[in-house]
């Protein structure tokens, strides 16, 4: 993970073919599951299209947060670039872009973001982002160990 005074970057390997990592880290129900510690996504809504928008609002330390933003590039497989930009006084519209990138049988996440005033704003994001691409990274492994619904008619 790195930070400059305006820019972060944050990466995580993730064991899976690209393509099925790309379209679980697209999936809005499996979003909710993913915020960074300290927080519990309370509701996830995406429209994922260019020029179309999310909405994520999490409870962190009892405090309710809201980000939003729209997706200005989708390459399937490969890329997503969205703005990003919490509901607050004084808002920062940042641009955030993912890169997916097959790495010997597992998917390397990149996550780029820029547009910080401070340096401090993009550690506190550096630092978020990690927690959550980490828990992406559990919730995609555990995806396939669920035990199977039994068919059976009763």
């Amino acid at each position: 993970m790195t930070s400059g005074a305006k820019r972060l970057r944050v990466s995580q390997l993730v064991r899976g073919a690209r393509t099925d990592v790309f379209r679980a880290f697209s999936d809005p129900r499996l979003a909710r599951k993913w915020g960074p510690d300290g927080c519990r996504v309370v509701s996830f809504e995406a429209d994922m299209r260019v020029g179309g928008t999310f909405r994520e609002t999490m409870s962190c330390d009892g405090e309710r947060h809201v980000a939003h933003g729209v997706y200005r590039k989708i390459v399937p497989g490969k890329e997503v670039v969205f703005t990003h930009q919490w509901e607050e006084e004084q808002p920062v519209e940042t641009l955030v872009t993912v890169t997916f990138q097959s790495a010997n049988g597992s998917t390397e996440i990149v996550l780029r973001q820029t547009g910080f005033r401070e340096a401090r704003e993009a550690a506190g994001h550096a630092d978020g982002w990690a927690s959550a691409l980490a828990k992406f990274a559990k919730v995609f492994a555990s995806r396939g160990k669920r035990a199977p619904r039994s068919t059976r008619a009763r």
